[in-house]
């Protein structure tokens, strides 16, 4: 079940990312580019998920690329695109800036420690290698900041921009879409919570439900305004 379940979240992860990607060539908007490149580490990070459950365990490079791309930027990279479409561009790049850095020092440092195999045997209660495998300086800590701002940023932007819609009277598909992506965000940033309480096969259904809701948000609120309230929209 777990393999199953970590399958049909690669699939869904892939798809989105190619759905993104396609509408960023077509339309070239920073959140698109910035949401592509989060999908994709999220992409990666689910196939080195899966090529660990098809193994039966963890190797020291799919433990990194989970690591690297998962748990370090993820959500990071999420809430920079996000940015773009509730606050000014200048402080969006700032913070575009900011986890670059992050991503950039968390990634040398997943990669360049020397991880002892024998540990990624051992796994906690989520069915995953303890986080002492890595240290809290300076790996962990990077990807604690990492996900604390991206978090804040992400479900922060889909609530503000819900709160934007309904003063202006859109309570529609697009409002939905936009509460979808921030409960999906919420989901994504509890899935360890949650699969402490209910063990790995909650966390894989809590990761599989993060990308169901942020996907089908994305999709309804992507979709066009009817003429007569385009120009609203817009502004």
């Amino acid at each position: 079940m777990a393999l199953a379940i970590s399958v049909l979240d690669l699939a869904l992860s892939a798809g989105f990312t190619l759905v993104v990607a396609g509408q960023y060539l077509a339309r070239r908007r920073h959140h698109q580019l910035l949401w592509s490149v989060a999908l994709l580490v999220w992409t990666l990070a689910v196939a080195a998920e899966t090529a660990a459950s098809i193994r039966g365990g963890w190797t020291p490079a799919t433990y990194r690329v989970y690591y690297a791309c998962g748990a370090l930027m993820v959500a990071a990279w999420l809430g920079s695109g996000s940015l773009f479409l509730v606050t000014s561009t200048r402080l969006a790049r700032a913070f575009v800036a900011l986890v670059g850095a992050l991503s950039l020092a968390g990634a040398v440092a997943i990669a360049t420690f020397p991880l002892d195999a024998s540990l990624l045997g051992r796994t906690d209660a989520l069915g995953f290698v303890e986080l002492k495998v890595f240290p809290l300086l300076p790996v962990r800590l990077l990807v604690i900041v990492a996900n604390i701002l991206g978090t804040l940023a992400f479900v922060g932007s889909a609530l503000y921009s819900l709160t934007r819609l309904r003063d202006r009277g859109f309570t529609g598909a697009r409002a939905g879409g936009v509460l979808l992506i921030a409960l999906g965000g919420l989901v994504a940033a509890g899935a360890h919570s949650l699969g402490a309480l209910g063990g790995p096969g909650l966390f894989r259904t809590s990761e599989l439900a993060a990308i169901v809701l942020i996907f089908s948000g994305y999709v309804l609120s992507s979709r066009r305004l009817p003429a007569s309230t385009t120009v609203q929209a817009s502004a």
